[in-house]
């Protein structure tokens, strides 16, 4: 053991910081780790996490790590196998559990799905998908809690009333409150809201959905239940959480409940970084953790190596100006700390701090962009990216003046969410077009409140009067208006925006990624329209309602609230744009210039849903509801202020107000400082981590190799198909089987009935899902295959190994990922089958070559990973009623396994690549019959 600490003490330079040590290498116990910014945190949690697992006191699937985001859970994975192969080792993780906490107890609620109020392909609802939810559902949820004018006796508006209650709804979840209490008390509103969210809960379950809170929730109570619960308990070894400091109350109970009886578990974050209680986080779990434990370990790093030491010495100040004491003489709302610079950290004499004040918005926003302009110029900064504006909120009102200021200069920049999606030129177009088909227009537009904006939208099309697009308009628009009686159409709303892309400007728009993506985005938002709104065909009899909802409800709402445009997530800093963005959004990223800006505002904070609930809340009030705004808001600016790495600016166009004193007090204002000394710098970003890509055969080799423009449409650009195309009959098949397997590898005793059952909750979840409906006929014919398969394998199921393995394996810049039907076993040996829901095919059919080149990818998978060739590959022909027909051997070729890793390889990088180059055109009367780009490919003689 002192062998392997030394080598990670060497490899990664340690010998001069105990604390990280300690972090490190003392596993065992209940341990908090303070971590001040820039102070290392992920590398040291990625360094732990190592530890416990070169050290043999944990396997990957017995540790579950949790982080904030997607982005920084997948950065934990590339860095755990990274710092693996830095010490010559080579980590098989793909069974370590990983994500946000909402992924993890997706992980669990599907392992345990019987367990659960839901079934298979349950779906998660977003903010927009939930909002529609309720909508849908509003005669149930809303409309008999309507007092006089008011819903709820409180909101006039239907969506303000959908908005506000959303709040409630996840506050009463996520505190666990009993809805049963509401409804018994003698408070009017929260007698409705009990009911309401009982009826919410119900509506959700039976429609197979959750939102993110009831995620969460339903895990707990999966984990209370007394066997399940102790069987996943001992299944984890590890619990190791990211950002504690934003966690919220039903999070900290699941991982309090996870980690009994062993106590092992570690929690990193900065009570100081404290950013979202406005989505129901509370600082108190990271303050309070130390009270949950005996003997807890409590680690603090505050060795910062990424600013600048007047940076810090300001920011310090600034923090340590708020009173944190706690009046009732318990423990500070602070822990005592101070951070400082690493002994590695340079930093010159120059001006590293200093302001901006002009004498209004438009001034203090030409002044930043003179700024900006003056340090590439003179090549202080290398990239425009390495400036970032951070505001309280991005909003066009706020975020606007400083966009124009700096496009004035040509200085190019990129604020996503400005919720600006709708003064996009490609998405004004798209919705000018709907207009025009759906006849929203003179008299519907007069009475809309956003007529002003719909004119502005029907004026672009003013160039395209005599075009081929205007033709196809007033095709469109007539065949509608023409229909009568029981008469449809062809077309559904999505149908429209695919046969746009005939016509320019749309086809030139699909070459810019940009334009592009904003209307894969608007293909989403009509496929949400025709789901909760149930309008999957036009027919003469809803074309009207049609019309109304769309616009009148559908993008009334969407521009109300606006809308953000696209923002990768697993690279949010593109290069050459100055990013502008608000200070929650820059949390966990750093820049070589940051500049604030609203020192001069007080935004409100949220507190009316606390006041409401707290009676009825599991625990007592903590901080004192009358100082949560300034402490809310001194942790927002403390993360502001520490995501400098060079240069910090603060800026305002008034006054700033007395909070901020302790920062600003003294500071040079630019553009009278040392500008010489600052000439003489040169900033160097760092290079943003960017996550490996994951592949798997079925979702992205295949797909790619019949048509790779599909690929780039669907999969990379991400359209949303006009219709499902996805076919129920063999998901089903293959979904009841694997129940039969999982219900053996548990020791469940299996019979007809049961799978029956099972087969019923398949069909109805991934109906409610999206998939078309079967036929009577072809649903028996389904259940018959699967409980054929039963009755002729009972043998082999007692051979089962392992069902639906995860197959995933990590290459140098990729991940392969796949799932195997069954994993087989017998004295060490490795037996992979796969599964196909249809008859066994004639020797020489093209479908075997293609099933047989598949087993081998997943022959090279596996060994791979476990270093030994799987002795038999199997294909089992579920359509047949005899064994000896369904199940077909494949002899393994350790050639063609060989070609096949290669050739996946070769796949793999051209989309890494992003050659899309169409070298053999698919099956136009297989494949492109079907695809919404035909009409888009049929112009450009594809």
């Amino acid at each position: 053991m002192e062998k392997l600490k030394q080598q990670f003490i060497e490899t990664f330079e340690l010998q001069d910081d105990l604390e990280k040590q300690k972090a490190i290498f003392e596993t065992d116990g209940p341990t908090l780790i303070i971590a001040g910014p820039g102070t290392g945190k992920t590398y040291t949690l990625v360094l732990r996490t190592l530890f416990i697992l070169l050290s043999k006191r944990a396997r990957p699937s017995e540790i579950i790590l949790t982080s904030f985001t997607e982005k920084s859970a997948l950065e934990l994975r590339d860095r755990l196998g990274l710092f693996a192969r830095r010490l010559g080792v080579k980590l098989d993780l793909h069974e370590l559990v990983l994500g946000t906490i909402h992924s993890i107890c997706d992980h669990y609620i599907n392992q345990f799905i019987r367990n659960t109020p839901l079934s298979r392909n349950y779906t998660v609802l977003d903010d927009l998908t939930n909002s529609l939810f309720i909508y849908e559902h509003w005669d149930e949820i809303g409309e008999p809690f309507r007092v006089g004018r008011r819903y709820f006796g409180r909101w006039i508006s239907k969506w303000d009333s959908i908005t506000r209650i959303k709040t409630y709804f996840d506050k009463i979840t996520e505190e666990m409150v009993e809805p049963d209490e509401l409804v018994q008390s003698s408070d009017d509103f929260l007698q409705m809201l009990g009911e309401s969210y009982q009826k919410y809960r119900a509506l959700l379950f039976e429609n197979n959905k959750v939102d993110f809170a009831f995620q969460q929730r339903i895990f707990y109570d999966v984990l209370k239940k007394r066997k399940i619960g102790k069987q996943i308990r001992e299944s984890v070894k590890y619990l190791l959480i990211d950002e504690y400091q934003d966690t919220n109350y039903i999070q900290e109970q699941i991982a309090l409940t996870l980690v009994k009886p062993h106590q092992n578990i570690c929690v990193v974050g900065d009570e100081d970084q404290a950013l979202y209680r406005f989505r129901g986080a509370t600082v108190r779990n990271i303050l309070e953790f130390p009270h949950h434990f005996k003997n807890v370990k409590l680690v603090k790093l505050l060795d910062n190596y990424r600013s600048h030491q007047m940076i810090i010495d300001r920011y310090n100040a600034f923090i340590e100006s708020v009173d944190w004491s706690n009046p009732d003489g318990g423990p500070d709302f602070r822990f005592d700390k101070k951070v400082r610079p690493a002994k590695s950290t340079a930093s010159p004499d120059y001006p590293a701090v200093f302001t901006i004040w002009g004498e209004n918005t438009r001034e203090e926003a030409r002044r930043f962009a003179d700024l900006v302009q003056f340090l590439k110029k003179q090549k202080i900064i290398q990239n425009y990216s390495d400036v970032a504006l951070l505001l309280h909120s991005v909003k066009l009102d706020y975020s606007g003046p400083f966009i124009e200021a700096l496009q004035e200069r040509n200085i190019p920049v990129f604020c996503p969410r400005a919720r600006a999606y709708f003064e996009n030129e490609e998405v004004k177009m798209t919705l000018a077009c709907y207009l025009l088909i759906t006849g929203y227009l003179e008299e519907d537009i007069e009475q809309s409140r956003h007529a002003g904006y719909l004119k502005e939208v029907l004026t672009l099309l003013g160039p395209f009067v005599d075009s081929p697009l205007a033709a196809y308009l007033q095709r469109m628009s007539n065949k509608i208006r023409q229909l009568s009686g029981n008469e449809t159409i062809d077309e559904n709303v999505m149908d429209f925006l695919y046969q746009l892309f005939a016509y320019e400007p749309f086809a030139f728009y699909l070459k810019d990624e940009n334009k592009a993506r904003n209307l894969s985005i608007f293909s989403s938002l009509l496929s949400a329209f025709q789901t909760y709104y149930h309008l999957p065909i036009i027919t003469a009899k809803n074309k009207q309602a049609l019309k109304y909802r769309l616009f009148n409800s559908f993008f009334n709402l969407l521009l109300e609230t606006g809308l953000n445009e696209y923002e990768d997530q697993n690279d949010p800093i593109p290069k050459g744009y100055v990013q502008i963005m608000t200070i929650h959004q820059s949390k966990g990223l750093e820049f070589p210039v940051v500049v604030v800006s609203s020192l001069d505002k007080r935004y409100s904070v949220q507190k009316q849903v606390d006041r409401l609930l707290r009676p009825f809340y599991r625990r007592e009030p903590f901080e004192p509801e009358d100082r949560i705004h300034d402490f809310d808001w001194a942790r927002l600016f403390y993360v502001a202020f520490s995501r400098p790495q060079k240069l910090l600016v603060l800026s305002t166009g008034t006054e700033p107000k007395d909070f901020f004193r302790s920062i600003w007090e003294g500071l040079e204002q630019w553009p009278y400082v040392q500008k010489e000394t600052l000439k003489a710098q040169q900033f160097k970003s760092r290079q943003p981590f960017v996550p490996k890509k994951t592949f798997s055969l079925t979702s992205h080799i295949n797909v790619y190799e019949t048509c790779p423009r599909q690929y780039q449409f669907y999969k990379d650009l991400e359209f949303t198909p006009s219709r499902t195309g996805q076919l129920l009959f063999g998901t089903l098949v293959h979904q009841t089987i694997e129940d039969i397997h999982r219900a053996v590898l548990d020791g469940e005793q299996v019979n007809e009935p049961q799978i029956a059952d099972d087969f019923e909750r398949n069909y109805w979840g991934l109906i409610a899902s999206g998939y078309r409906p079967l036929g009577k006929t072809q649903k028996e014919q389904a259940l018959k295959q699967v409980v054929t398969y039963f009755q002729n394998n009972k043998d082999l199921l007692a051979r089962v190994v392992e069902t639906e393995v995860d197959v995933s394996y990590e290459k140098e810049d990729y991940i392969i990922s796949g799932k195997v039907d069954l994993l087989l076993g017998k004295d060490d040996r490795l037996e992979l089958l796969d599964f196909k829901s249809q008859q066994k095919p004639q020797k020489d059919d093209p479908i075997i070559e293609k099933y047989t080149y598949q087993l081998h990818v997943y022959a090279h998978i596996l060994k791979e990973r476990y270093g030994k060739e799987p002795e038999r590959l199997y294909i089992y022909w579920t359509a047949e009623d005899h064994r000896k027909d369904a199940l077909q051997e494949i002899p393994y070729d350790p050639r063609l396994e060989e070609a096949a890793g290669h050739h996946f390889d070769h796949i793999a990088h051209r989309i890494i690549q992003k050659d899309y180059t169409l070298k053999n055109p698919p099956d136009k009367t297989k494949v492109c019959k079907e695809c919404d780009f035909r009409y888009y490919c049929k112009i450009r003689e594809v």
